[in-house]
């Protein structure tokens, strides 16, 4: 193949999301947030269905905010990671909570995000095990180490991009 027909390969986003938890609010509700943050950026692709985010992270429904709370998720954080897409989010209790200004909006990349994303979640300890074992068996989270960059997308493949530029400069050129 020669290097002009090869596939562009467009470059991979890397992005950081702040919640506030506690005193700002709870644990469930930062995990509802988290959720809806999640659902918000993925569930925008035509690849991934309404309401699939929120039924893979289930299994830590009772745990997540769990660790939340206790501030597991200060520093590491979970990473989010799909086809073009590096997202890694944190979680801050106490003054730092006060003082963050939080970006709830959907992340960019979301839109071709494909159905081939992982959540990954942080060793946290003494819990490793309760983790592990809550997310046993679901596709979509794993308690292995996240990759330092997610993965780059090539333009044309699957999940490339949807707008058809040869179709928007045809319609330029006729007005």
């Amino acid at each position: 193949m020669c290097a002009s027909s090869r596939p562009k390969v467009e470059a991979a986003m890397e992005r950081r999301r702040v919640i506030a938890a506690a005193p700002v609010r709870s644990g469930y509700e930062a995990w509802r947030v988290f959720t809806n943050l999640l659902a918000g950026t993925l569930e925008r692709s035509p690849s991934v269905s309404a309401g699939s985010v929120a039924r893979e992270l289930a299994p830590l429904n009772g745990l997540g905010p769990a660790l939340i709370a206790g501030g597991h998720f200060e520093s590491t954080g979970l990473v989010l990671v799909g086809n073009g897409i590096h997202l890694t989010i944190i979680f801050l209790t106490g003054d730092r909570a006060l003082e963050v200004e939080e970006n709830l909006n959907p992340v960019p990349g979301g839109l071709s995000a494909t159905d081939e994303w992982t959540l990954y979640l942080p060793s946290v300890g003494p819990l490793d095990s309760s983790i592990a074992a809550a997310v046993k068996g679901a596709s979509h989270l794993s308690v292995k180490p996240p990759p330092k960059t997610a993965p780059l997308k090539a333009e044309g493949a699957s999940g490339g991009s949807i707008i058809d530029v040869d179709a928007l400069r045809r319609i330029g050129a006729k007005s």
